[in-house]
């Protein structure tokens, strides 16, 4: 039959469906296909014809802030509708990639052992490590559980987990091994800074490491490095890059203190992490990038995008997930400027870039010095809008 969605590939720590399960997997990806296409786009049309209408005919004025919007919008049946599908396909698709990963788990455990064997990389967990309170407090995109659960000493849950359930989070948008976010920092830091060849690499966030395969593709040579918050899912990327044939040297740290010598790395990146941390561990996390990274060194990030003319109704369609997609942290980290944040860290003004990008279907990355672009990709067409911000130390 015909996919909507193509199936990741299935590396041997991939967790595999049976064919009911997967059958969940296409409904869930058409229903999110059909939302984004039919409903999410109408939603401004009922605020401007129905809602905003209603606002101005009781207080005799137009909505000031999107706070005003948002409680407008919530009260309208269109707008309940759809944010009641959403927040249940979500729950279906964790609550289905949960099962998938448990049923398939003995084989997937088995996997790892055997890959331990003869590692091309390392793994360094802390039975000591304390869990920052903004990540425990929190079941990240409402998985259950979060990234940081981990139920024995061998557990490999959380990965798997994550590792199916988000490319179809994403409709498969980040690419069959999920690489796409990896591509594009790579990306980023050629067209920025071309001549620039790291030895040693850090990257900071990287739960199952699909962005961290892309820089070891593209600097063969160097040492590269990975952290993240979570046992579990450690555990998981480390088994998954020996799938893969990759050499990373995983460890569980936190990104606000981390073990790493001043001035120990070369190239330090981040990929969608900054949105799930809280401001004052985003300004930690960014001094921290600012110490470990040597002079001349480069500092590159990628989160979802701030800045632009938007309009009240586009934000509260961009903080929705902030409210019901347990994404707490996503609103205040759309209002914080990037050249400010790496600035306060001690990156100098003028050494700071900032682009936002878009990829195509094809894969291929456009970048832009302003969030609204006419030839921007559309979100149909790729992993949609994303942001690059860093800096040369």
């Amino acid at each position: 039959m015909t996919r909507l969605v193509p199936q990741p590939i299935a590396h041997a720590m991939m967790p595999l469906p049976v064919h009911d399960a997967h059958a969940r997997e296409d409904f869930i990806v058409g229903l999110k296909l059909h939302m984004m296409a039919h409903a999410y786009p109408y939603d401004e049309l009922v605020y401007e014809r129905r809602a905003k209408p209603k606002f101005v005919k009781e207080h005799g004025r137009a909505p000031e802030n999107c706070d005003e919007v948002h409680a407008l919008m919530m009260g309208d049946d269109f707008t309940k509708m759809w944010s009641g599908i959403a927040r249940a396909a979500q729950e279906m698709l964790w609550a289905n990639e949960g099962k998938i990963a448990a049923r398939d788990m003995p084989r997937i455990a088995a996997e790892a052992r055997k890959l331990s064997a003869a590692p091309k990389g390392t793994l360094t967990l802390d039975p000591d490590f304390e869990m920052p309170r903004y990540v425990e407090a929190v079941d990240i995109h409402c998985m259950p559980g979060g990234y940081q659960t981990s139920l024995s000493d061998d557990d490999l849950h959380a990965g798997a987990m994550y590792e199916r359930g988000s490319y179809y989070y994403t409709t498969g948008m980040a690419g069959r091994l999920r690489d796409g976010g990896g591509k594009g920092t790579v990306a980023a830091i050629k067209k920025f800074f071309p001549d620039f060849e790291p030895k040693r690499i850090l990257d900071v966030g990287c739960t199952t490491g699909g962005a961290t395969m892309p820089l070891v593709d593209a600097w063969p040579d160097a040492e590269v490095h990975a952290i993240d918050v979570g046992a579990a899912i450690l555990r998981y990327a480390h088994a998954r890059a020996e799938a893969l044939g990759r050499s990373v040297h995983f460890s569980q740290q936190n990104g606000e203190c981390t073990n790493f010598e001043d001035r120990d790395f070369d190239l330090v990146v981040s990929g969608g992490m900054f949105h799930e941390t809280s401001s004052k561990a985003a300004r930690n996390i960014v001094k921290e990038m600012h110490r470990v990274v040597r002079p001349g060194g480069v500092v590159m990030n990628q989160d979802i995008p701030y800045g632009g003319d938007y309009s009240l109704h586009d934000q509260f369609m961009l903080n929705w997930d902030c409210y019901y997609n347990a994404e707490p942290f996503w609103r205040q980290w759309t209002a914080i400027n990037r050249t400010d944040l790496l600035n306060d860290a001690g990156f100098d003004r003028t050494n700071i870039v900032e682009s936002w990008a878009g990829r195509d279907a094809a894969g291929t990355f456009s970048f832009f010095d302003a969030p609204f672009d006419e030839s921007f990709p559309s979100t149909g067409g790729g992993i949609g809008r994303v942001q690059f911000f860093g800096a040369q130390k």
